[in-house]
C-alpha cells in the first residue's frame, strides 16, 4: 500500500456529488411506478442516505485512514478498490469493511465497498482471463482504474430468476425468445454487444452507480458474458422489491430499519449496448462456470465472511446491553447464554486472523486470504446465526414483545402514574429501557432484520455448498496417510484438492485450463 502523502490531490466524491451521480435517467420502477429520483423516493432514498454517508466520512480525519489511501503518484483514493499485494493491506481492509459493516449493522450485504471485490478479484486471476479472453481481458484494468478514480459504487446482476422461461436450465437451449428469457447477446458489431432477458437479484442495484452483469453455467455461448455498464444506459429496466422498513417511522421505534435499506431488483434489459472497452468475457463458457468463480471471487468471499465478523461483534455488544438494562449479571443462565454469543463471535475473530495470516498471492500477484479457513468460517457463521439471533432474543423475555412508542409511556395507568413508572429499571428509565427493546427487535426480529438473515444464507453459496467446496478443495491427505500409515496401510495415492461443487443445475465447466500452477493460485 502506498505511503506517499498529498492531500490536494484526490479522487473523491462525498455526499452531495454522490446522490447527484444518481440523479440521471435511469429507468427504475416500485410498485409500477417510475421512480423520478431515486435520492427522494421513500423506497430508495435511505439506503442512498446511508451510503452517502460513507462517502462524507471519506473526509473525516478518522474515517479517511480506513476508507481511502494514496497512491503511489500521490492521490487519495477509494480503498474500495484497492488491489491487496500484502498481508498488511488485508488488514487494513479488514477495518474499512468493519467500519462500513458496522453503519448499518452489517445488513448491508452489498455496501459501498462489496461489489468493488469482483474487479479486484478478476485482477487477482488476471492471467487466466488473458488466457481464455486475451482480446478483452484488459479492460479488467482499466476499468478497475476507472471506477477507483470516479468513486464508483458498484453492483451486480448475476443469477438467473426463478421463473422457467427465465433460468438457464429451464427451457431447451434452441427456444427463441421470449420463451427462452434468459439474458442473451442479440446482436454484435466491431463497437460492442447488445443484451436481451432479464436477470436477479441487483441488489442496491436501483441505488449504485454501475452494475456488473453475468451469467453463471450458461449453456450457449451467446449466453455467455461478463460486463459492466452504468445503471442509466438505455435498455436497462430496474423493477425493485417492496420494501421491508417502514418509511416515516421514528429512530425511536425503529432505530435501524428508519434509515432505510438496500432494494433487490430484477434488471431487465431490451437491446442494452455494451462497448467493448466494458467487455470482460463473452462467448466464453469456460469463464463462467462456478467454479472458476470461486476462484476469483474468493476476495468478495472473504469480504462477506468479515461483515459478518462485524456483525458478530455488534451481537457480543448487544447481549451485554441486554444484561445491563435487564439487571439479569446475577442470572447464571444468562450468562451461560452469552456466553454463547461471545463464544460465536471469538470464534469468528480467530478464523478471521487465520485467514489472513495464511493468506498466499495469487498467479496474478494479488494478496487473497485463505480460501478453506474463509470457506469454514462463513458456513460456521451462517449455521450458528439464527441460534445466535435467537438467544438475543430470548434472554429480552417479555421486554421484546411489550414495546412501546414514547406517547403510550406517557398515558396514564396506576396509582396516578403512567405507564413508564412500572417499567423502569434501576439503570435505566422505561424510556431508555424500552429503545434498547426497539434496538433489539429491529435487529433480529423485524421485517428488516429477516430479510437481512435470508440475505445472509444464500448470498454467495449457502451452507450446503460451502460444505461442498470444503470437501472438494481442503487437503487432507498428509491426515490420511498419518492414519493409514498407523495400522499399516501406507500411503493413498495422489489425490486432487481443486475447487468444485457438484450438482446437476451447476456448470461441469473445468477451470484446468483456465488456471496456472497450483502453488501460484494460493490453494
Amino acid at each position: 500500500m502506498a505511503t506517499v502523502e498529498d492531500k490536494k490531490t484526490h479522487y473523491l466524491k462525498d455526499a452531495a456529488a454522490y446522490k447527484q451521480s444518481l440523479q440521471d435517467d435511469r429507468q427504475v420502477y416500485f410498485r409500477g411506478e417510475r421512480i423520478e429520483d431515486v435520492t427522494t423516493h421513500h423506497a430508495t432514498a435511505g439506503g442512498i442516505n446511508n451510503i452517502a454517508d460513507l462517502y462524507d466520512l471519506q473526509f473525516d480525519p478518522e474515517g479517511e485512514k480506513l476508507l481511502t489511501y494514496v497512491r503511489d503518484d500521490g492521490a487519495r483514493v477509494t480503498a474500495s478498490y484497492l488491489v491487496p499485494k500484502s498481508k498488511e493491506d488485508l488488514v487494513f481492509r479488514r477495518e474499512g469493511i468493519k467500519r462500513v459493516a458496522r453503519e448499518t449493522w452489517g445488513t448491508h450485504g452489498r455496501g459501498i465497498d462489496m461489489i468493488s471485490t469482483l474487479p479486484v478479484g478478476m485482477l487477482a486471476e488476471l492471467p487466466s482471463f488473458r488466457r481464455a479472453c486475451p482480446e478483452t481481458a484488459e479492460n479488467i484494468v482499466w476499468y478497475t482504474k476507472y471506477c477507483e478514480e470516479n468513486n464508483i459504487h458498484l453492483s451486480e446482476t448475476i443469477v438467473d430468476l426463478q421463473g422457467f422461461r427465465s433460468r438457464a436450465s429451464g427451457t431447451a437451449p434452441d427456444t427463441l425468445p421470449p420463451d427462452r428469457a434468459t439474458a442473451r447477446i442479440v446482436k454484435e458489431d466491431a463497437s460492442g454487444i447488445w443484451i436481451s432477458g432479464v436477470k436477479g437479484v441487483g441488489t442496491a442495484v436501483p441505488q449504485s452507480n454501475e452494475v456488473l452483469i453475468g451469467s453463471f453455467h450458461p449453456p450457449l455461448d451467446e449466453e455467455s458474458f461478463w460486463v459492466y455498464v452504468p445503471i442509466d444506459s438505455p435498455g436497462i429496466k430496474v423493477i425493485c422489491r417492496d420494501v421491508t422498513h417502514r418509511p416515516g417511522s421514528s429512530a425511536y421505534d425503529r432505530p435501524l430499519s428508519h434509515r432505510g435499506e438496500e432494494l433487490e431488483s430484477v434488471l431487465c434489459f431490451d437491446n442494452l449496448f455494451v462497448p467493448r472497452e466494458r467487455i470482460i468475457a463473452m462467448r466464453r463458457r469456460e469463464v463462467h462456470g462456478v467454479n472458476f468463480y470461486n476462484v476469483w471471487g474468493r476476495y468478495e468471499h472473504w469480504y462477506t465472511f468479515i461483515r459478518i465478523v462485524a456483525k458478530a461483534e455488534l451481537y457480543a455488544g448487544l447481549a451485554q446491553l441486554i444484561v445491563d438494562t435487564l439487571e439479569l449479571g446475577e442470572v447464571a443462565v444468562v450468562r451461560q447464554r452469552v456466553a454463547d454469543v461471545i463464544e460465536y463471535c471469538q470464534i469468528l475473530q480467530g478464523l478471521q486472523y487465520a485467514a489472513e495470516e495464511l493468506a498466499k498471492p495469487t498467479e496474478g500477484g494479488v494478496m487473497v486470504p485463505d480460501v478453506n479457513v474463509t470457506t469454514a468460517a462463513r458456513s460456521y457463521a451462517l449455521e450458528n446465526l439464527p441460534r445466535v439471533m435467537h438467544i438475543l432474543q430470548d434472554i429480552c423475555g417479555q421486554g421484546l414483545v411489550l414495546r412501546w412508542s414514547e406517547a403510550d409511556l406517557q398515558t396514564p395507568a396506576a396509582f396516578g402514574k403512567n405507564l413508564d413508572w412500572f417499567l423502569d429499571t434501576r439503570k435505566l428509565a422505561a424510556k431508555d429501557k424500552n429503545l434498547v427493546m426497539n434496538l433489539v427487535f429491529d435487529v433480529t426480529a423485524s421485517e428488516h432484520a429477516i430479510r437481512s438473515k435470508l440475505f445472509e444464507e444464500s448470498n454467495a453459496l449457502n451452507v450446503p455448498f460451502l460444505k461442498e467446496r470444503l470437501y472438494g478443495e481442503y487437503d487432507r491427505s498428509g491426515f490420511l496417510n498419518d492414519c493409514r500409515n498407523f495400522i499399516g496401510l501406507g500411503n493413498a495415492g495422489v489425490q486432487s484438492y481443486e475447487p468444485r461443487i457438484e450438482a446437476p443445475s451447476l456448470s461441469s465447466v473445468k477451470t484446468d485450463a483456465l488456471a496456472g500452477p497450483r502453488g501460484a493460485r494460493g490453494n
